[in-house]
């Protein structure tokens, strides 16, 4: 089997294979934009787009089933008085792309009789995945752990029932106590399929991904370093301190820090311990401060690596939008295994995916996820390249052809 390579997001013009679905998905879902309204006519007079458009609204309406009950006509009846409606309301003075649209009406009746032929059939519906909600927990100074609802607000107590930190959402907040001198620790445990913030006491806000734990200080104590302990990613902007460095511990590898953004991911089943560089300055040494004077120096735009096996650091240039852009809610892959990308679906949507097909696991793969669903993610993999698979025992399993 040669190497398999494709971009699931493939460019024409302005608009891409994968941006188009998920028009289709938000027009039908009545979500649509002005502005991605105006995308869907313009692909609507681009041939390229044409195969695309067709097999993207049969597995809308698969999926959603929402034009079971009704016939062929009257289903294109519906879509196209309301796309007229649509059209008229938002964009007034762009009478001219009605050609396109009308150019390529014949199109959704085809469609939509196909549409008919699927859902009208006799069919097994498939298994669907149940996706367990877990609990974000923050374990607390004196041991004791409370659940953590990010769509909720709540003052967090210490053990005395003082007030150390404010949640609003999925944010947590905590205020600075200049009268401390003990170092108290608070530990955020953040589920696969969820993440959260954390602003701490000198103002230092962290984002954290899904899996992940950070444990931090209630508050930092003058003349101490800001020692935090990492297991997981997680994007931090550092408030600058130069009197107290600031280092992250993620217990083979320190990154130490003054005032910086960067993204350090350093999960426990991970070969590799990453430290991303996007603006300012780190120095990344094993964990020992004996080894701080052979620490290695980072400059923006730059990736360190540890190889946890080899006990080595690397570095090269990267672009670091491909490895913050989780924060925004999006997953990047650029020339990726597949055995990393099922990894970080797996944490980004709490699901199991178990791959019987070993030699796709090192295929590598371009693609670009943020609201899709872990169905439609999958989906476009089977589409574009042949990836099959079922769901059994609430379990993901990908199988050979």
């Amino acid at each position: 089997m040669g190497k398999l390579r494709g971009h699931i997001n493939i460019t024409q013009g302005q608009m891409t294979s994968n941006k188009l679905e998920i028009i289709i998905q938000k027009y039908n879902r009545g979500t649509l934009t002005t502005d991605e309204l105006d995308m869907l006519f313009e692909a609507l007079s681009e041939d390229w787009s044409r195969k695309q458009i067709e097999k993207s609204i049969e597995i809308e309406y698969l999926l959603s089933l929402k034009y079971q009950k009704v016939n062929a006509e009257e289903a294109y009846e519906a879509f196209l008085s309301k796309t007229r409606q649509d059209r008229n309301r938002n964009i007034v003075k762009k009478k001219k792309k009605y050609v396109a649209f009308y150019r390529y009406a014949a199109v959704f009746v085809g469609l939509f009789a196909l549409s008919y032929y699927f859902l009208t059939r006799e069919s097994v519906e498939p298994p669907l995945l149940k996706i367990e909600d877990k609990n974000i927990t923050l374990q607390l100074g004196d041991g004791k752990i409370r659940v953590v609802d990010a769509e909720g607000n709540a003052q967090v107590l210490d053990k005395n029932g003082k007030a150390i930190a404010t949640q609003t959402g999925d944010k947590i907040t905590y205020t600075s106590k200049e009268d401390d001198n003990e170092l108290v620790y608070n530990e955020l445990n953040i589920p696969y399929g969820k993440k959260f913030q954390l602003e701490l006491s000198d103002g230092t806000v962290v984002h954290l991904n899904s899996g992940s734990s950070l444990r931090y200080p209630v508050n930092f104590l003058e003349g101490k370093n800001r020692k935090v302990f990492l297991n997981g990613e997680a994007y931090f902007k550092v408030t600058e301190d130069e009197a107290h460095p600031f280092i992250i511990n993620t217990q083979q590898v320190n990154v130490r820090v003054l005032g910086t953004e960067f993204n350090v991911s350093s999960y426990n089943d991970d070969e590799h311990v990453n430290t991303v560089l996007v603006s300012g300055s780190v120095e990344l040494y094993e964990d020992s401060e004996a080894n701080i004077d052979n620490a290695l120096q980072l400059a923006p735009t730059q990736k360190g690596t540890w190889n946890k096996a080899e006990k080595t650091f690397g570095v090269e240039q990267v672009d670091t939008n491909l490895y913050t852009a989780w924060v925004d809610g999006r997953l990047v892959f650029r020339d990726t295994p597949f055995k990393t990308i099922r990894k970080k679906l797996e944490r980004n949507y709490n699901v199991t995916i178990n791959n019987n097909n070993k030699l796709l696991d090192e295929n590598t793969f371009n693609a670009v996820f943020d609201i899709e669903t872990i169905e439609e993610v999958l989906e476009v993999f089977d589409r574009n390249f042949g990836i099959k698979y079922r769901i059994e025992d609430n379990q993901i399993i990908i199988y050979q052809q």
